[in-house]
């Protein structure tokens, strides 16, 4: 009985940090800038900002060097030698690169799969946790509910307040649409609902082919299926 107890306690602690490696964790120390303790490449999609069109709603197109940035869920361009967030984002109705494309749907989406069934995924760093200093510099844990507004979400800095160190997690979501409908979180619960008389079949290939919805792969798989439904 000990033994299969310990057995046990061995393949929970296995999966646990097995799932913890998974998330990526980047804490900004107080008093520090964003863009020196976070990197270009982490903090922005592209490597670099890249030639882009933006399609507005209205039929209007504007070509221009474009890049998203995780840390503000904005998209940004250059202008001159400023850079700067696209504003009225919901006039948007895609923004296409040479190999990817997003959309505006209460955020900025990139769309990873076309058709009449798409998928979306959200990338973002959140702010996941604030560490308070005492007088001795010791830290402790706060909710990650925290003043946000000391990251401006327009230009190039970033301040933080000064005895706070921020814990940053990189969170990607998936979201799914058809064509008569907006993005909606890619889940169970959402697919039955985009798809009420296919109830049946959908809950018979979620019992055979189990679906890991914080997996690409998975979702796009799924994707697939509820496309040839």
């Amino acid at each position: 009985m000990r033994k299969s107890l310990l057995s046990i306690s061995l393949i929970l602690l296995i999966v646990v940090a097995v799932q913890a490696q998974k998330k990526k964790f980047i804490t900004v120390p107080a008093g520090s800038k964003v863009e020196d303790c976070i990197p270009f490449q982490e903090r922005y999609r592209f490597p670099e900002f890249i030639d882009g069109n933006v399609f507005f709603r209205n039929g209007a197109t504007a070509p221009t060097k474009l890049n998203y940035n995780f840390l503000l869920g904005d998209m940004e361009y250059i202008q001159a030698k400023d850079t700067l967030s696209i504003a009225n984002p919901a006039d948007i109705m895609l923004i296409a690169f040479a190999a990817d494309t997003f959309c505006y749907d209460n955020g900025y989406l990139e769309i990873i799969r076309g058709g009449q069934v798409r998928v979306a995924v959200k990338q973002k760093l959140t702010l996941k946790e604030v560490l308070k200093k005492d007088s001795y510099g010791t830290s402790s844990s706060n909710s990650s509910t925290d003043s946000f507004s000391s990251i401006e979400t327009t230009g190039k800095s970033y301040k933080l307040i000064s005895n706070q160190d921020r814990v940053f997690e990189k969170t990607i979501k998936y979201f799914l649409a058809t064509t008569s409908n907006g993005f909606v979180p890619f889940n169970k619960k959402k697919a039955l609902q985009l798809f009420p008389y296919k109830k049946l079949a959908i809950q018979e290939y979620l019992k055979t082919d189990e679906v890991n919805f914080d997996s690409r792969n998975d979702v796009l798989r799924l994707a697939g299926f509820l496309n040839s439904l």
